[in-house]
């Protein structure tokens, strides 16, 4: 469907290739696209927008995802680890169940009003990212940094303390009562 290898200000209407390789897209958006399945390899997005689309099932491959937002989205099965840096991306109302974040640097991330179920952090420098009004349920977080990252509206997470680095990072309750879970105590 892509006829060339570098798009810059153009928007995508329902597109469905399922094999993206070496095209780079400047400021594109893209609409109600079903890229599920599919190979991205090699591309570059740079200040693109993803508005209603379907990722889900992709395999990354070596592409650039910088200042990115995408918009209801479904991102299902994906995982990130790929992508070289730099990756900014901002998660807006999006499902993105059963993701992989390794090794990666997420400082000021934005997720709102995501669905992070059932992900893996693991590794990631999440200094100063914001979790707004995200259901974190499953999701495991191991060896991260999370120094100043904002929780305070997100519900279901699970993060040890003694695994993460949660300095000064903000929390509220009910919700933070979750650190007590991992403790060897006895609540009544």
């Amino acid at each position: 469907m892509f006829k060339t290898n570098d798009y810059w200000e153009e928007e995508f209407i329902e597109y469905n290739d399922k094999n993206l390789n070496s095209i780079y897209f400047d400021d594109c958006t893209f609409i109600k696209c079903d890229f599920s399945k599919s190979i991205i390899q090699d591309c570059k997005f740079t200040e693109c927008k993803f508005v209603n689309c379907d990722l889900s099932l992709s395999v990354l491959k070596n592409s650039v995802f910088n200042d990115v937002v995408f918009e209801n989205c479904k991102l299902i099965g994906i995982s990130w680890s790929s992508c070289p840096e730099p990756f900014e991306v901002k998660f807006e109302s999006c499902n993105i169940s059963q993701n992989s974040f390794h090794l990666m640097d997420l400082r000021q991330m934005k997720f709102v009003d995501t669905l992070i179920q059932d992900c893996g952090f693991e590794e990631c420098n999440l200094e100063k990212a914001l979790f707004d009004n995200c259901n974190l349920e499953q999701t495991v977080f191991i060896k991260n940094n999370l120094k100043k990252a904002n929780f305070e509206t997100s519900k279901n997470y699970l993060i040890d303390p003694k695994q993460n680095d949660i300095q000064n990072a903000f929390f509220s309750l009910p919700e933070a009562l979750s650190f007590l879970s991992l403790l060897p105590i006895k609540i009544k």
